[in-house]
């Protein structure tokens, strides 16, 4: 039952664009944030020097205004990936899509007793990922049917390709965007007043609560490990996870860049420990392997411990193999979870800094401990090592009966 329905999830052409989406922006948010590490450097003189050359502020800067435009960039990519998954061509339906969001947008600001027309971060950066998801998504999707209707413009052959095509789409454009401004006033009429206000109380809030909270994520990787011992990639539930991931982390650098503690700090404890070496917690069998006597793993040890310490690892989930092994069925569900659980209560005892930049700024095949040390110094590094003494804790007394009946039929 599960594979079917995650599968399912995996192939949905729209959890595939969001997926695709987010994942088209990594560029900017990787560049970000190693701005965000060069500017907070733990160096006194190198601190010194950036405050005194103003070098600091104009970092700062760089950084904040790049990350809360980062749902402009999410409309631009979801929509486009959206595009290219109902078979849409041209860029048309992602200039609808950002034209609707903006003018969804409330740009009326009062600065003393003057009104003026600006764009606020209140309704951008991480508070407007999801929304600006949304709108890529749905108004793509009308586009492609009023494409396809009667609505359209059709030019004879004489009128050149690029002409045709503009004019094709602008019909389609007046009825989507007259029906994002009424959807504007509409809201206007609410106690909220505008509908970023009212879905971030009604739909981004409470998700993002469920979402990061530590024990949810747990929950989540309990799954993910089930469906993986099943020989389901778990990849095929993650991209339903990633918008939540990207809006913490977003929110994370910024009230990082502006001194506020960290609103979803335990949550990316969680997170880090919980795929420390890919789903199943394989790093403890990659410990046992270091202990091993017989011939077969002495080998596979040989190629398996490398791919794993950089987070790579369906060499041991199909080499070995530990799908559907019912020795490492225990080890290979609970050693994740457990050692998140730890994690999480060791970071609600233990508070220590963290830089949320190197969640973004370091490649996600970096091996943990490095990337741990660097977010949180070395009380975060140590943490991960205490997570694979875990995953060994689970894994060795099952790999040594393992072992023991490989070494005794090579014996034989």
């Amino acid at each position: 039952m599960l594979g079917p329905l995650s599968s399912k999830f995996g192939n949905n052409k729209v959890i595939q664009a969001v997926v695709q989406g987010c994942i088209d922006t990594v560029p900017v948010t990787i560049g970000v944030s190693l701005i965000t590490i060069l500017i907070n450097l733990p160096i006194s003189s190198w601190k010194h020097f950036l405050l005194a050359t103003n070098i600091y502020n104009a970092g700062q800067q760089a950084t904040n205004v790049t990350l809360s435009l980062l749902p402009i960039y999410l409309i631009v990519t979801v929509s486009n990936a959206y595009s290219q998954k109902i078979g849409m061509k041209g860029m048309s339906g992602v200039v609808i899509s950002i034209a609707s969001f903006l003018i969804l947008i409330p740009s009326q600001l009062k600065v003393g007793k003057n009104t003026i027309t600006a764009l606020t971060d209140s309704y951008l950066g991480s508070k407007g990922i999801f929304l600006a998801m949304v709108v890529g998504i749905l108004i793509t999707y009308l586009y492609g049917k009023l494409m396809h209707s009667k609505l359209r413009i059709n030019l004879p052959d004489s009128v050149p390709p690029m002409v045709a095509n503009s004019l094709a789409s602008s019909i389609p454009a007046v009825v989507i965007l007259s029906s994002v401004f009424v959807i504007k006033v509409l809201f206007l009429f609410t106690s909220k007043g505008n509908l970023f206000d009212s879905f971030n109380a009604i739909i981004q809030t409470p998700l993002m609560t469920l979402g990061t909270s530590p024990a949810a994520y747990i929950l989540f990787s309990l799954i993910c490990n089930l469906l993986w011992f099943f020989g389901v990639h778990p990849a095929s539930l993650t991209g339903f996870y990633t918008p939540v991931v990207i809006s913490a982390i977003v929110a994370n650098m910024q009230a990082f860049n502006t001194g506020k503690a960290l609103p979803y700090g335990a949550f990316m404890v969680v997170y880090l420990v919980a795929n420390l070496g890919g789903f199943g917690g394989t790093l403890g069998f990659c410990c046992s392997l270091l202990l091993a006597k017989s011939k077969k793993y002495k080998e596979l040890r040989k190629v398996l411990i490398i791919p794993n310490l950089f987070n790579i690892n369906e060499p041991i989930i199909f080499g070995v193999p530990l799908v559907m092994n019912p020795v490492y069925f225990l080890p290979m569900i609970l050693s994740q979870p457990v050692a998140a659980l730890i994690g999480w209560g060791i970071y609600n005892v233990v508070k220590f800094n963290i830089n949320p930049a190197f969640q973004l700024g370091f490649p996600w095949v970096t091996p943990p401990i490095i990337t741990a040390f660097a977010e949180g110094g070395i009380i975060f590094a140590l943490i991960i090592i205490f997570a694979v003494a875990i995953h060994f804790v689970f894994y060795y007394p099952f790999f040594k009966y393992d072992d023991n009946k490989a070494f005794e039929i090579e014996n034989k």
